[in-house]
């Protein structure tokens, strides 16, 4: 792909470097919000709308669904296993949230958000060392707007270059209205992962237009740390 432009140098948390790659975004200036305006499950309750009812809508009475990526035109698989997963936790850690309700909308549009998100980085698999040639992360991430809130949106492919295999592995979902003082394990409710501390967005959730600098500083603040 020609549109990556430079390395950068992450830290893992347990203190080994990792080479990630940006992606090229110079072409934009600022980042738009995707606002979802029509509400998929309108009228019914969070505790009413069930796991099958999101697959339905993915699935279309399919086995697998294939979602594409405007900017860097990446076409990955979403699996029912994979998408069972992502939508589990937001069952299980979130149902009776505050978020609960515009959480499951927001995973319903995981086709219209991936297609609109843009993406970030790439780097290889942090925590297998024996697929770093083969296994290939790409973080693509999104502000957005749902019932008149704000959330960021993080999509993680996995691509393995050994047998030409690109799919989408996780979703994640982070409100921006947290406040500081609530438990650090349950800020910004992502759907299946945790950065455990409050981020730099949080002071300012109610920004109009957000920089590619703000999306890179948020997807590697839920990655990993970041190398000093």
């Amino acid at each position: 792909m020609n549109n990556l432009l430079k390395p950068l140098e992450l830290k893992r948390k347990d203190g080994q470097i990792v080479e990630a790659i940006l992606y090229d975004n110079s072409d934009i200036v600022e980042v738009k919000f995707l606002d979802i305006k029509k509400l998929k499950f309108e009228g019914i309750k969070a505790k009413d709308i069930k796991k099958s009812d999101i697959r339905d809508i993915i699935f279309k009475g399919k086995d697998k669904a294939f979602l594409q990526n405007n900017k860097s035109k990446i076409i990955a698989s979403l699996s029912k296993k994979h998408l069972n997963k992502i939508i589990s936790t937001v069952f299980t850690k979130d149902i009776e949230g505050k978020f609960s309700y515009l959480k499951k909308e927001i995973v319903s549009n995981l086709d219209t958000i991936f297609y609109a998100a843009i993406p970030i980085l790439k780097h290889p698999e942090l925590k297998k060392n024996l697929l770093y040639n083969t296994q290939i992360i790409h973080r693509f991430a999104l502000p957005l707007k749902i019932g008149g809130l704000v959330f960021f949106t993080m999509v993680t492919v996995k691509e393995r270059t050994d047998f030409n295999k690109i799919q989408i592995d996780e979703f994640s979902i982070y409100d921006l209205y947290s406040e500081p003082g609530e438990n650090e394990k349950s800020l910004g409710s992502p759907s299946t992962a945790s950065v455990g501390k409050p981020m730099t967005f949080r002071s300012h959730y109610q920004a109009i237009t957000y920089s590619i600098n703000d999306l890179t500083a948020f997807v590697n603040a839920s990655i990993t740390k970041i190398q000093s």
